[in-house]
């Protein structure tokens, strides 16, 4: 059987195609992670902030609720601080801005991939060249993503997962 390069693509295609879809995922669920955090400090927060200070006087007639109001205003300035400290709102943006650009990237190699089964003897220059573009693209998206405390080994298996699940049940499988 003679080597064809056009096979050769297809697979490099399809590789880029399966770690951008990961690293979509992993962004999706990093973000969704922020996001809670945010919501948890902002609530817990709020619950202390002067506007329920008022309803926290009248617990201080309790000893058991001085100590509950103490320690939650505690817990709540400390939050505060983390909060800025870690930048939460800057490292949802960033990653909502990766996922963007990894569903721009799947979505350009899902393309690519559709055009080369419509057209199987499609022009190889041109797609090597697409291709390298594409590479191109994806080394500079992954150049710029930054560590991140809640990027733990168990999300990133759980996105490893879920690609391989949502692959198995679409038909661009190799």
């Amino acid at each position: 059987m003679a080597y064809d390069p056009r096979d050769a693509i297809w697979n490099k295609v399809y590789e880029t195609y399966y770690e951008s879809y990961y690293y979509e995922i992993v962004a999706d669920k990093l973000v969704d992670r922020w996001q809670f955090t945010d919501a948890v400090t902002k609530v817990i927060v709020a619950i202390t902030a002067s506007g329920s200070t008022v309803s926290g006087w009248a617990l201080w007639q309790d000893a058991d609720f001085k100590i509950m109001w103490a320690g939650m205003a505690g817990v709540a300035a400390l939050l505060s601080v983390i909060h800025a400290s870690l930048g939460v709102t800057g490292k949802i943006k960033d990653w909502e801005d990766f996922k963007r650009s990894f569903v721009t990237l799947r979505v350009r190699l899902e393309t690519n991939r559709h055009q080369m089964e419509i057209n199987p003897n499609f022009h190889i220059e041109e797609f090597t060249s697409e291709y390298t573009n594409i590479r191109t693209q994806f080394g500079e998206l992954l150049s710029r993503q930054k560590n991140d405390i809640l990027r733990t080994r168990k999300l990133r298996l759980r996105a490893q997962d879920e690609v391989d699940a949502k692959l198995k049940l679409t038909p661009l499988s190799s």
